[in-house]
């Protein structure tokens, strides 16, 4: 765990390239003084891949800001079962009901080896007085998130799997060279986000592979040989 020194990571001096306090959509409307009323230390984390970075019930004193990697937000159940109700994208605010409540709602686990910045909630609750720019950017952010979390898992659970998984990957893609690169996760967590069991997930891929759709499918990516492929794919999935 590493503290960042405000005044550091405003100016750019911290050694990262694109520090998520200063990048951060959240932060971004605010000016040295702004930071300069900042007194807690804002903490710089790393997880492996499938550790807690919270669980659902503990004391809320915090939010975060992942800076890389991949985080599922996990409901539990009183039944004992559980789903994904968000995947936070680098760059994206998470625990953010620590600035309305006393406990987390949610879980928060690393689906992948994940960077955050812990923000103390008193940070954000002393500059949402002082800085309208701030208070600004919370409602936004928290509004985003919403918005977010209900467009991803209508696309995502909607149509057939393939379809599914299609937009899954379209989401998350990354263009290198000719060639997408995306990330998949465990099959049980695919199959949770999809709620199907993840023998299905299997077996859809292995169809999108024999389709040309996917190739070279391991445990932590695929690549997308053509984009626009799996683009028409997805939009005419409902007719297949």
């Amino acid at each position: 765990m590493k503290p960042i020194e405000i005044k550091i990571a405003w100016q750019g001096n911290s050694g990262c390239e694109s520090c998520s306090i200063r990048s951060s959509a959240l932060f971004a409307e605010l000016n040295e003084e702004d930071f300069s009323k900042i007194h807690s230390p804002i903490d710089d984390l790393s997880f492996d891949a499938n550790t807690g970075i919270y669980a659902q019930g503990d004391q809320a004193q915090s939010l975060y800001t992942l800076r890389s990697g991949y985080i599922k937000i996990l409901h539990l159940n009183s039944d004992g079962s559980s789903r994904i109700v968000r995947i936070v994208l680098p760059g994206n605010l998470f625990g953010m009901e620590a600035l309305l409540g006393e406990t987390y709602e949610h879980a928060a686990l690393a689906l992948t080896n994940v960077r955050v910045c812990r923000i103390p909630k008193q940070i954000i609750s002393s500059l949402g007085e002082e800085s309208p720019r701030l208070h600004r950017q919370i409602v936004k952010k928290w509004g985003e998130a919403l918005l977010q979390s209900e467009s991803w898992f209508s696309e995502i659970n909607t149509g057939r799997i393939e379809v599914r998984l299609a937009r899954f990957f379209l989401k998350l893609a990354k263009e290198s060279g000719s060639i997408a690169i995306a990330p998949l996760f465990r099959r049980e967590d695919m199959g949770l986000m999809m709620d199907v069991k993840f023998e299905t997930i299997s077996r859809a891929l292995a169809s999108m592979a024999e389709q040309g759709l996917i190739s070279n499918i391991t445990r932590l990516t695929v690549q997308i040989p053509s984009l626009e492929a799996l683009r028409n794919f997805s939009k005419k999935g409902f007719d297949k």
